[in-house]
């Protein structure tokens, strides 16, 4: 259950929805990468994952943007490839994290992820005091192509704290910090395990991940971050 969890928490690091005619103001193409790097509580890295901008292209009046994203473990292993698909609407920019699933679990694994509900919103300028919209996902384990558990994760009291300056080996950002309550059930076998936890994350206006992001058990204590380490 651990992986369908961490599943959850890299979505909530690559989700972007925003309310803005030039999609968040980025110019997408091809070839464009993004790296992020996951350290555990003692600053050690414990995986990577390279999203690469595989193709942008017009789908009657939107524009879609599909996105490769590779997972790398502490000791240089890598995954299956995930695709990740934006369709930005002119008015919207939103996730498709359907295929994420086989890329976390790992290509010869018997387990298979599936995104049912996926509703993260990030307005396109963030300023102080604002406050965000709930959002939810809710996904299904499979084993061997028989239901395993099912996850539901809520996000709640969503809300733009400070602006602060971060760097992180891609940068120096000007963020916004963002803190959410995030309550989650799993369910084995029609049993649930309920459970909580906050996320902070810090985001900059017009890039499309996290410039760095924190999560913390339902005691406050530190569990895990995730820095932006290469934006080309």
């Amino acid at each position: 259950m651990e992986q369908l969890l961490f599943a959850f928490l890299l979505v909530i690091a690559v989700q972007v929805a925003g309310q803005a005619q030039d999609c968040l103001g980025m110019a997408f193409k091809s070839g464009m990468n993004y790296e992020l790097t996951m350290y555990n509580t003692n600053d050690k890295p414990i995986g990577k994952i390279d999203y690469q901008i595989k193709d942008v292209h017009k789908e009657g009046g939107s524009t879609v943007i599909d996105i490769v994203a590779k997972f790398q473990d502490e000791k240089g292993n890598q995954r299956e490839p995930s695709t990740i698909r934006y369709t930005c609407t002119g008015n919207e920019l939103v996730a498709d994290m359907s295929g994420l699933g086989m890329g976390v679990l790992g290509a010869n694994s018997k387990q298979e992820l599936k995104m049912k509900t996926n509703t993260i919103v990030y307005p396109a300028k963030l300023s102080v005091g604002q406050k965000l919209d709930d959002g939810l996902m809710e996904a299904e384990m499979y084993m061997d192509g028989a239901p395993m558990a099912q996850m539901n994760m809520t996000l709640l009291n969503r809300q733009v704290e400070s602006q602060q300056a971060v760097t992180t080996p891609a940068g120096s950002y000007d963020t916004y910090k963002i803190t959410a309550d995030i309550n989650y059930e799993t369910r084995v076998m029609g049993i649930p395990v309920r459970n909580k936890m906050r996320t902070v994350s810090y985001r900059a206006n017009n890039m499309l991940f996290d410039i760095k992001s924190e999560n913390y058990d339902k005691k406050g204590k530190l569990t895990g971050y995730t820095l932006l380490s290469k934006a080309n």
